[in-house]
């Protein structure tokens, strides 16, 4: 259908589009407001026979700046030949040496969006694509379009794969008040869970960057607790479990000490390794450390020779001097230990990532194992995770027109909320695993393997 174009938007003197007033007015809180028939110019019989349609003007009056983030547009008072009475031709920008300003080409791709043309992000670098994103929320914001244009940006950042995410995890608190004022699901769970896991490190600088977004630092904390419990109930489970059969190395009630007797090396065994655990935990590289625990748990999910190596089984031989054949047996008993704690630590999930990020590429050295909760969002918790249905007038099932008013009252809440956010914070508001002991039959192997 080829409908009258009879809006015209100047965004600068070689910047001049034509559009449609009802899809703008649609997708625009600030169109409707604007494109209203008072505000429309009255063409004479001359104009409707030249083939003129032009009825509203529309023209942006200042760049962005601190104050306005997004510049400002007004409407420019049209003739009846629909030509606009003070014969200016819009802005002309000297950039003088400058960096070439972007607002334009964030405008267009906002206006091609309501047409349903993809939005670009720049592909560079994502510190590039934060901005634009940022730009592009900003205007949107403005024009009360955020969601229509919050899908393609999210698309768009998506694109750049990898790349994306690797740039959450160098920058997780600029990226999650993007994700917020954005609505993106995706990119807000995905900054969480690296914000969380590093919080102990980042949040002296995280803090004063997400203070315009209220909840987000009590969420923060509330999911890096999460992660804090959960490592204590593993350093637990480590520090209490009896493999195989120690606690019953015979089915004869009661056990004599001479079957306890039996196995001295194995308890010495567990002595040592708990020995080793304890003093690390103490000096604060479990929960307690930046990484949460991330490096011991990593290396005990290792096994084999990835600590307590030779050397270290050395100095234990030093202070508790045995033959060389009960050196073996207990070195032996050593690595089974070992292999039973590993099966812990993937019991517990604790070094499982739930990020994007490719992890084995792009090592991240704290847990990312964050279960994030989607009732969490904010911008859920704001209108309540279910969401009421959809109704029109009479009590029918809503209608085009309905759901057109429906979305303009939403971006206009949103709008107000944000501009009332500077002026207020609120506060939102564990998980872990089994950590009885295990018990399992002892395999005694006669040899270590994959050392």
């Amino acid at each position: 259908m080829n409908q009258a174009e009879d809006v015209e938007v100047i965004l600068a003197h070689d910047r001049i589009y034509k559009f449609h007033s009802g899809t703008l007015a649609r997708n625009s809180t600030l169109f409707a407001q604007l494109l209203t028939e008072p505000a429309a110019a009255k063409l004479g019989n001359r104009a409707r026979n030249a083939g003129i349609k032009v009825r509203w003007m529309v023209e942006l009056k200042s760049l962005p700046s601190v104050d306005l983030p997004a510049g400002r547009l007004a409407l420019v008072p049209l003739n009846p030949m629909g030509e606009r009475a003070d014969g200016r031709s819009g802005m002309v920008i000297n950039e003088n040496g400058r960096i070439p300003t972007k607002t334009f080409e964030y405008y267009e791709s906002i206006f091609y969006a309501f047409y349903a043309k993809d939005i670009e992000i720049c592909d560079d670098d994502m510190g590039s694509a934060l901005t634009d994103a940022v730009h592009l929320i900003e205007i949107a914001e403005y024009l009360g379009c955020v969601s229509v244009i919050s899908k393609p940006v999210e698309v768009a950042l998506v694109k750049q794969g990898q790349a994306l995410f690797r740039g959450i995890q160098e920058l997780p608190y600029l990226w999650i008040v993007m994700a917020h004022r954005l609505k993106s699901e995706l990119i807000f769970r995905e900054a969480i869970i690296h914000l969380a896991g590093n919080w102990n490190r980042v949040k002296d600088t995280a803090i004063p960057k997400m203070q315009d977004v209220p909840g987000i630092q009590a969420l923060c904390e509330k999911y890096h607790e999460i992660l804090v419990s959960k490592s204590k109930k593993l350093e637990l489970a480590l520090m209490s479990t009896y493999p195989g059969d120690m606690c019953e190395p015979t089915q004869d009630l009661p056990i004599k000490r001479e079957e306890y007797s039996k196995d001295i090396l194995v308890w010495m065994a567990l002595t040592f390794f708990r020995h080793w655990l304890g003093q690390r935990i103490i000096t604060e590289r479990g929960h307690q450390a930046p990484d949460k625990g991330y490096a011991l748990f990593r290396m005990i999910g290792q096994a084999g020779d990835a600590y307590m190596e030779k050397t270290v089984i050395n100095q234990f031989h030093v202070k508790f001097p045995m033959t060389k054949k009960a050196m073996n047996v207990l070195e032996n008993h050593l690595l089974e230990i070992k292999e039973c704690m590993r099966n812990l630590i993937d019991q517990s999930a604790i070094l499982k990532p739930n990020c994007q990020l490719d992890v084995h590429r792009y090592p991240a050295d704290y847990l990312t194992c964050v279960d994030f909760v989607r009732a969490d969002l904010p911008w859920l918790k704001k209108r309540g995770a279910g969401g009421a249905a959809l109704v029109g007038k009479h009590g029918r099932r809503a209608g085009g027109n309905d759901i057109v008013m429906h979305n303009l009252a939403e971006a206009q809440a949103h709008g107000q909320t944000r501009a009332a956010g500077d002026a207020s914070d609120s506060d939102d508001d564990s998980a872990g695993f089994d950590d009885a002991p295990v018990r399992n039959k002892r395999a005694r192997l006669p040899q270590a393997t994959g050392f």
